[in-house]
């Protein structure tokens, strides 16, 4: 799969020019989800937070709907929808290390599956509610990533798509984490918000809503807990994530 943002700000020391610390090692999606795998749940994240703070409220009754959780990493989503009442889901990540984790956890054992975002390994017309959290912006063909998900809902199903703000990149704001001792930046597309809802409406989805959020109050502890607080402030300044909400219409 492709793996969620846990650093919201550029390394505080490896960042800097002169510093004498290496920058951060660029590697492509696939070896950043191997290496982000074992510590992928353990370090808390405000853009997740956000995210979920956003997203949850916008979801729909989900009793006796089939979900998927597409690029599902660990399971977070996944989880969260089968704790919500959804009768059926499934996850489905290209990450065998992230698919372990996930199969870890409650309520996830049976409902994971290997496969490719942009090439689902699931039946037409199966589900009722989609989410895909901090995925496309590692996808090459962000076009076959929308007909897919066209293709696998229902007409009427909701679709909601999130990710790392492109904004966030012109303040400095990488994909970064730690492994071994160093510092790791997943390489990844900037698009903007605005190409990105119009290739899911080209696959015949209506845009409901497209959610820009700064981080908020209820973020700050994450920035206390780390000893970072005094760059909570500058953090808030722009948008740092989108939260689409799309639904899928009946083609003509």
């Amino acid at each position: 799969m492709t793996p969620a943002t846990k650093s919201i700000l550029p390394d505080p020391v490896a960042s800097q020019p002169g510093t004498g610390i290496q920058a951060p090692r660029l590697v492509p999606p696939a070896k950043g989800s191997t290496l982000w795998a074992p510590t992928y749940d353990q370090a808390p994240n405000p853009l997740l937070a956000l995210e979920e703070r956003e997203l949850e409220p916008r979801l729909p009754a989900l009793a006796g709907k089939f979900v998927l959780d597409v690029a599902c990493g660990t399971g977070r989503w996944l989880g969260k929808l089968m704790q919500k009442g959804a009768q059926a889901g499934v996850g489905l990540d290209l990450s065998l290390e992230m698919l372990a984790r996930a199969r870890s956890k409650p309520r996830l054992s049976g409902k994971l599956i290997q496969g490719d975002a942009c090439a689902l390994p699931v039946p037409s017309g199966l589900a009722d509610v989609v989410v895909s959290s901090f995925t496309v912006g590692y996808l090459e063909d962000v076009g076959a990533f929308a007909a897919e998900l066209f293709r696998v809902t229902r007409p009427g199903a909701r679709v909601f798509v999130s990710d790392f703000h492109p904004s966030a990149y012109c303040r400095g704001w990488r994909r970064t984490f730690r492994s071994g001792g160093e510092v790791i930046e997943v390489s990844s597309h900037v698009r903007p918000v605005g190409r990105i809802c119009e290739t899911f409406i080209a696959q015949g989805c209506a845009l409901e809503r497209c959610l820009e959020p700064s981080l908020g109050e209820p973020e700050r502890c994450f920035f206390e807990q780390a000893g970072s607080a005094h760059r909570f402030e500058s953090a808030r300044e722009g948008p740092a994530i989108f939260v689409c909400e799309f639904r899928r219409t009946q083609r003509s």
